[in-house]
């Protein structure tokens, strides 16, 4: 007698409803594992590839805020992207870093974003060759237009993304703030 002469055990229905919810179940859970390992896998490379400008649709940041600079001519030119509303203020500032014989350091700047895009140019004669450090920082405050302290709450409890901190010295309870940073060669300027 061969194993294909062997009678079938019978199957009740069941225990085919219950083998049919299990293989339903079952294949639902390795799709979303599927789906969720994927999403985590294109976020990871998109802000290792990206950076600071990784799409707002996959990191959940808001605003989102993309920061350039390019030096020459003894200028230090910094500009970017944001998706803030016409007439909110960044502020921008630059700093010299540990090659500099001298420490450099510019004035803060407020530069207002103009359809969705802001830039400002400082002067940095005399600075030498080295690593400067530019720093933009969004943060609530009275010059914030209405709509965009609206948006973001009077003291930022909206902001969100992984460049939000938290800003101590400006109160209790202290205001979240976007601190974004990119360095630049000054070597060639």
């Amino acid at each position: 007698m061969s194993i294909y002469d062997e009678p079938v055990p019978w199957i009740s229905p069941r225990e085919k409803r219950i083998r049919l919810t299990l293989r339903v179940v079952l294949t639902t859970l390795g799709v979303v594992i599927l789906v969720v390992s994927s999403y985590l896998v294109v976020r990871t490379l998109a802000e290792a590839a990206l950076g600071q400008c990784s799409p707002s649709w996959l990191t959940g940041t808001d605003p989102q805020i993309c920061l350039y600079s390019d030096a020459g001519n003894q200028q230090l030119k910094v500009w970017g992207t944001a998706s803030l509303q016409d007439g909110a203020i960044v502020e921008l500032s630059a700093e010299d870093g540990p090659t500099f014989a001298q420490h450099w350091q510019t004035d803060v700047v407020r530069v207002p974003v103009s359809s969705g895009a802001f830039s400002y140019t400082f002067d940095v004669t005399g600075w030498g060759a080295g690593t400067v450090t530019t720093t933009l920082e969004f943060r609530m405050g009275p010059d914030q237009p209405a709509v965009v302290v609206d948006r973001y709450g009077s003291n930022g409890e909206r902001i969100v993304g992984p460049d939000v901190s938290l800003d101590y010295q400006a109160g209790d309870p202290p205001p979240r703030i976007v601190q974004v940073s990119v360095d630049t060669d000054l070597s060639a300027s």
